[in-house]
């Protein structure tokens, strides 16, 4: 894959922002895509693309606008832009079904059942595009060693993201979550573990103490910051062994509408026009992070992946580059990109503020 040179660097980062019409349509999603891809300058060279978005529990949403996940008409315009940037000439008509794939599991429950990716806006995406859907699955995940393990020694993971002649775009979601507190480009790497492996947060919690664990009462009345942290620290190991196996060629991450909250139903959505992209997962989750009102260097699973030696989270340390007009300029007042107010996250720790959004009418189902 080309790339353009400026942004080769894995301390360089590109924040392309839009304007947006209230609220965001369809081809809102798609000019974001395309206007980051024109001034990444990507250009494929024959290599299969494999698309990873965050569509954890899309199925259970069934609602593609509900911002707790990659929207689909931001991954449109990203199979739109390929198809005329090095995707195989006879994809546009069907006749090449493996020149995109989307990696994914939309329902993620510890079952090699076939998902039906209804209300997904994926199942359409498929029929006006020829893209493969695809989730990982035991018979298509295959066990590999962590170079230098934090938590696993092997991690089984879909072949797909690790295949030669293959260039793996991820492509998260601009959100907050109760635990990980941002969750961008390392978390969404979770998606090409296979189902039964994947339960990190789960895994994170059954390393804590017995009397953490087995303890009744509602969290939110006694779970404090200290333990809170505890639980962060071995959700980060675990998301640092993953990107030591798994390791995307470009990320995107879709922030045209951003989101708040538990990273689940207890939420609120806020239309930003931005995309964060970059080569190196921990220096866009960083820049990424910073825009949404977080102090990279603050955030756990940032230090534990700087430690591991998988980036930098130090803004000093990034060159941050914005799209304008068609090229990657110098960003001068990083500090004038970030959202305001900042996103709210709910931890569901005691002492917490209660926080209130108007649009989160179900159960939420987050870890914790």
């Amino acid at each position: 894959m080309k790339l353009n040179p400026l942004l080769k660097d894995p301390l360089t980062v590109l924040v392309s922002a839009i304007p947006l019409a209230a609220p965001p349509g369809a081809e809102d999603f798609r000019r974001a895509a395309r206007q980051a891809l024109e001034v990444l300058q990507v250009e494929l060279e024959g290599e299969r693309a494999i698309l990873k978005p965050n569509l954890t529990v899309a199925e259970t949403f069934a609602n593609p606008d509900s911002g707790i996940t990659t929207h689909p008409d931001f991954l449109r315009g990203i199979v739109d832009y390929l198809h005329s940037h090095g995707a195989p000439s006879d994809f546009a008509h069907g006749e090449c079904h493996n020149a995109v794939v989307i990696l994914e599991d939309p329902r993620n429950h510890d079952n090699d059942e076939p998902r039906h990716w209804r209300g997904t806006g994926l199942l359409e995406l498929a029929e006006a595009t020829g893209v493969e859907l695809h989730c990982p699955q035991t018979q298509t995940c295959v066990a590999v060693s962590v170079p230098h393990p934090l938590a696993h020694a092997t991690l089984n993971v879909s072949r797909l993201a690790i295949a030669p002649d293959t260039v793996l775009f991820n492509v998260p979601k601009l959100k907050t979550h109760n635990l990980s507190i941002t969750t961008l480009c390392l978390k969404n790497l979770m998606g090409v573990v296979n189902a039964p492996d994947r339960h990190y947060c789960a895994q994170a919690w059954a390393e804590l103490p017995a009397e953490v664990r087995d303890n009744p009462r509602p969290r939110a009345e006694w779970l404090d910051r200290a333990t809170h942290e505890r639980w962060q620290h071995g959700l980060a190991r675990r998301l640092a062994d993953t990107a030591q196996v798994v390791r995307p060629a470009l990320n995107l991450v879709e922030g045209v509408v951003a989101r708040e909250g538990t990273g689940f139903q207890r939420g609120r959505n806020l239309p930003t026009g931005l995309v964060i992209a970059g080569i190196n997962m921990v220096a866009v989750d960083s820049v990424a992070s910073y825009l949404m009102g977080f102090d990279p260097q603050q955030l756990i699973y940032l230090q534990v992946a700087a430690e591991a030696g998988l980036g930098v989270n130090d803004l000093k340390a990034l060159r941050v580059y914005m799209a304008q007009d068609g090229c990657a300029i110098p960003c001068a007042d990083l500090e004038t990109l970030r959202i305001e107010p900042p996103l709210r996250v709910i931890t569901n720790t005691a002492g917490e503020p209660e926080i209130a959004f108007s649009d989160s009418p179900q159960p939420d189902i987050s870890m914790g």
